[in-house]
């Protein structure tokens, strides 16, 4: 047996070891520790900030309840020096599309005009691995209450969930009470919603720009026609003078469209299992279609556009709804199909008119007018409109016609399209460019000779934005404009020529990486691109 000193000297030794086991495990605790990146709970809740040339970007949530638990994810991107020795205005961007909106990718050329921007994605949106919380509604309540939440922040009323207002992120004052939303598209209806949903704090959101807003259920859903589906928008395959609205409803009334309906002759229409609701112009019973690069289409005929006896097709939206997989139409489709009895031949899945009428109050700005107005009697508008619409291949434009109106009835200031002097400022040319003074008589029998024919609609975009944005700082609303308001001593971004003028078109729209975590393998579109 082994005696006392070598028991000694053994509960030594193990007592070493242990403790040399202790300190190894220590020290490496401290290495691993020391290796992984650091980061506070607040750095947690935001993203950069990061320069990148002339304007810096931060992404960010701020809190709302129906964008839990994440928030909304909000990009924003600042100028380094602001546009008035006041302060920087600030504006919103609502995205278009019946999605749930992007991020945008902003080069180092990016020119913010001394405004601070916010981007942002709906509840459920995702963009790489930012995301804001919620489930997507498809651009209904939920939507309308996450806008108001960035209006919130925008509006300096709301911190981040980082804690900060917006101040916090720049050197200068922020002109939270000259805020302005910038509506893509379908994204004027969510601005519009959110007027009509609050009747107090949007004080300091002084105006929207339209960007040709479907402002209606039946313009949403394409139900005069989409430009898009004509197949070659180059060519005047029916021969009215116009290339790009071939594929146009020919059942449509002209001139017919108020603020929620237009006339369509829905004599013709039927239900196929295939397709959906659609008009049987050639009353044979059926949906005579064929296919064309692997799409069924009603051009039968193969002329490149579509005749009065060649059938034409509704679109339905397909959507959760109340947790259940339905498909919608617009109001005029689906009362139509109801006065018709069509729905003996529809399933289930396709709303009813009670259900319909439920969901489009809830999307559709052409039933809020009146709401609009009484909650925010100060709003002023710039309504955008093109020659060849981007989305509604109607030739009256009524979309245009009837949200001008609709604002200008209801004692707006509202402008069709922005002054010549901004064009040209953003795009460091002389032009020639239709001009309207502000609320002017515009109508269905001269709407064409009112309307922008210019190729960089981005350009424009930016224009329409800064001349709102220097009416609201000013508080100038004189019905023209001889010059830009702003003059180059006035502020460092107007005494350079804008960046986008010597930009190629895919430079101008701002497609170089983002740096953001989670955003870099994006492909994605900005502001601009918005203004497509």
């Amino acid at each position: 047996m082994p005696g006392k000193r070598t028991l000694a000297v053994l509960g030594l030794a193990a007592l070493l070891l242990m403790a040399a086991l202790l300190a190894l495990a220590l020290f490496q605790a401290v290495v691993w520790r020391s290796a992984r990146p650091t980061s506070s709970p607040a750095a947690s809740l935001e993203r950069g900030p990061y320069a990148s040339g002339g304007y810096e970007y931060v992404v960010f949530w701020v809190p709302c309840s129906v964008a839990e638990p994440q928030g909304v994810a909000v990009l924003m991107a600042y100028p380094r020096e602001p546009r008035f020795r006041e302060g920087a205005p600030v504006v919103i961007c609502v995205p278009g599309g019946r999605e749930a909106g992007t991020l945008p990718r902003l080069s180092e050329r990016f020119d913010p005009h001394g405004v601070i921007w916010l981007y942002f994605l709906l509840p459920g949106g995702e963009a790489g691995e930012i995301r804001s919380g919620g489930e997507f509604d498809y651009r209904g309540r939920a939507s309308v209450e996450a806008l108001y939440a960035v209006a919130q922040f925008a509006e300096g009323r709301l911190r981040n969930t980082a804690g900060k207002l917006i101040s916090d992120y720049v050197g200068y004052n922020v002109l939270v009470d000259e805020v302005g939303l910038y509506a893509r598209s379908n994204g004027g209806n969510l601005a519009g919603l959110l007027f009509a949903s609050h009747s107090t704090g949007l004080e300091g959101i002084k105006y929207i720009v339209f960007y040709e807003s479907p402002v209606g259920d039946h313009y949403v859903q394409g139900d005069l026609g989409k430009v898009k589906d004509d197949p070659n928008k180059g060519v005047d395959a029916d021969g009215d003078g116009i290339p790009w609205d071939d594929f146009r409803n020919l059942m449509y009334v002209e001139g017919s469209c108020n603020e929620t309906s237009c006339r369509i002759d829905f004599t013709n229409l039927d239900y196929d299992p295939r397709a959906g609701f659609y008009l049987d112009n050639n009353h044979d019973g059926k949906l005579t279609a064929v296919s064309s690069r692997g799409q069924l289409t009603t051009d039968v005929d193969g002329s490149g556009a579509l005749e009065e006896d060649e059938d034409f097709v509704f679109r339905g939206w397909e959507v959760t709804y109340k947790g259940r997989s339905r498909v919608v139409y617009s109001m005029e489709v689906t009362l139509a199909a109801a006065k018709e009895g069509l729905f003996s031949k529809a399933p289930p899945e396709v709303m009813r008119p009670s259900e319909a009428l439920e969901f489009w109050l809830e999307r559709d700005i052409s039933y809020h007018y009146d709401e609009i107005s009484a909650n925010a009697p100060w709003l002023k508008v710039m309504q955008l409109g093109f020659t060849r619409d981007h989305m509604q291949a109607a030739r009256d434009h009524p979309h245009i016609v009837v949200n001008y109106n609709a604002f200008k009835s209801r004692g707006h200031w509202v402008r069709l399209n922005p002054d010549k002097s901004y064009i040209e400022h953003v795009t460091g040319r002389k032009l020639k460019a239709t001009e309207n003074a502000a609320n002017i008589d515009i109508n269905f029998s001269n709407i064409l000779k009112h309307l922008l024919d210019y190729p960089d609609r981005g350009a424009v975009g930016i224009a329409a934005v800064l001349e709102m944005v220097d009416r609201a700082h000013f508080n100038n609303w004189a019905p023209n404009l001889d010059a830009a308001l702003l003059k180059a001593s006035s502020s460092s971004c107007l005494s350079c020529k804008s960046s986008l003028a010597s930009a190629s078109p895919v430079e101008a729209a701002g497609m170089v990486s983002l740096k953001v975590e989670g955003l870099a393998a994006l492909t994605m579109t900005s502001c601009w691109r918005l203004i497509p």
